[in-house]
């Protein structure tokens, strides 16, 4: 066993001290301190950050956050770039039309597709009063005017004269045969003044042809249009209801009784009016 001298025995203690005392403090000074880490990059695809690849990872000491952002903003500077060559691609257009085989459009208008269906029925005078509806025994409108014997009495629908007589009163009577939609009507006005010129059986008019004037031949007790609108073919006889008058004036009293109305049936007759 080695005698040390009370010298040397001191020198040892005050190392040991000093040696107990450096260890603390680096325990100490290790619990301040923050590790981060430090990333060496090798050359990347500028295009993509995110492709750089990681070659070397080590821990670094750093005594604040403060060091290790200035570290991270510094990156970007120690990345070495590297000059990228993009070729250019020359694409060429496959079934390209020629100017030729282009078809020029012009602007077309827009076309209305509404298609409006005119009423075929009208009524008989431009001015026109009803003194007396339809009702059995008078299967009839009478209607007066304030226009008297003025009054141009015109065609309800587009028809064929069938007849022009005076009846065994006197009255001046024109028969119109219609064709609607297929179907046969007659209307009958009597009571007329007087004819229009130019007007024969057989004819063929529209409601916009004057027939005759507004008048009180016949028996009448005043200046009025009698008007009959039947769905049968007078003067026909191939209709048995309305082959001649008796058998007219039959059917379209019964026909009066069943809900028909004559020309009421067909548009709206109101009391009095001003145009057609």
């Amino acid at each position: 066993m080695i005698k040390l001298s009370l010298r040397e025995k001191s020198v040892m203690l005050i190392s040991i001290g000093l040696l107990l005392i450096s260890t603390g403090l680096k325990v100490v000074e290790a619990y301040e301190k923050e590790t981060v880490y430090e990333i060496k990059y090798q050359s990347i695809n500028t295009k993509n950050m995110s492709q750089a690849n990681i070659i070397e990872k080590k821990d670094i000491e750093e005594t604040s956050m403060l060091a290790f952002t200035t570290l991270v903003k510094e990156l970007p500077e120690q990345i070495e770039l590297q000059e990228v060559e993009i070729p250019i691609i020359e694409v060429k257009e496959e079934n390209k039309e020629s100017e030729d085989n282009i078809i020029q459009v012009e602007n077309v208008e827009e076309v209305d597709e509404t298609i409006v269906v005119e009423n075929p029925w009208h009524l008989p005078t431009e001015t026109g009063i009803v003194s007396q509806y339809p009702h059995y025994g008078h299967s009839a409108y009478d209607i007066t005017s304030s226009r008297g014997s003025n009054e141009i009495i015109y065609p309800v629908a587009n028809g064929v004269i069938t007849n022009i007589y005076t009846d065994p009163a006197g009255a001046l009577v024109i028969t119109i045969r219609h064709n609607i939609g297929g179907q046969i009507f007659t209307s009958l006005y009597a009571h007329l003044s007087r004819y229009a010129e130019g007007i024969y059986i057989g004819k063929e008019v529209t409601y916009n042809d004057p027939i005759g004037l507004m008048g009180t031949t016949g028996y009448s007790t005043g200046i009025h249009l009698h008007l009959v609108v039947a769905d049968c073919a007078l003067f026909d006889s191939n209709d048995n209801n309305c082959k001649d008058l008796n058998s007219f004036f039959n059917y379209i009293n019964r026909r009066v009784t069943e809900g028909y109305y004559g020309l009421g049936t067909h548009i709206i007759v109101q009391g009095a009016w001003t145009n057609r």
